[in-house]
């Protein structure tokens, strides 16, 4: 005797979009869901600055200079990171500086993408010659150590005109 069977047709999965595929793969990467998440929140910050910073970041507490952290022995919950020389809050300011910091960092990123582009397209067109010329440049700029470039210019144009007197 013989046994009949229902022939089911299985439908094979959907492919991915690649989206789909990149957020598959991301997101089992710790260290790049991490940064992720504070790049997001850095972002967050800087937009609502003006609805989360506890105070005006110019707005000067002359009772409150060298105010210490909230960690720290004296330190109070009014001004969680402390203030500076001149009483303002720290937190308020670190807040609001995040903006100049995320348009910097943008700014910095696209004249970086154009300058990229332009050499690339120069040295693409005219080739030989200048090809070289272009790729030693950028390959000598590559070989110095952004840490040890830091250091010269601050050895060239001295120290910064704002420093922290933490004590």
């Amino acid at each position: 005797m013989t046994q009949l069977t229902e022939n089911k047709v299985v439908a094979a999965p959907k492919p991915m979009t690649p989206f789909q595929e990149f957020w598959h793969y991301f997101k089992r990467n710790k260290g790049a869901v991490i940064g992720l998440v504070y790049v997001a929140v850095m972002i967050f910050i800087a937009v609502f600055a003006n609805f989360i910073a506890p105070h005006a970041p110019a707005e000067q507490f002359r009772d409150a200079l060298l105010h210490p952290p909230v960690w720290q022995e004296g330190g109070s919950w009014s001004y969680i990171l402390g203030t500076d020389d001149v009483g303002r809050d720290v937190l308020s300011r670190l807040m609001y500086g995040a903006r100049l910091s995320l348009l910097v960092g943008c700014l910095v990123v696209v004249l970086s993408l154009v300058m990229g582009i332009v050499l690339g397209l120069v040295a693409g067109y005219f080739g030989g010659v200048v090809d070289n010329i272009i790729m030693r440049v950028v390959d000598i700029m590559l070989a110095l150590p952004s840490l040890l470039l830091a250091l010269v210019l601050v050895a060239i144009f001295g120290r910064p005109l704002v420093t922290p007197r933490w004590r």
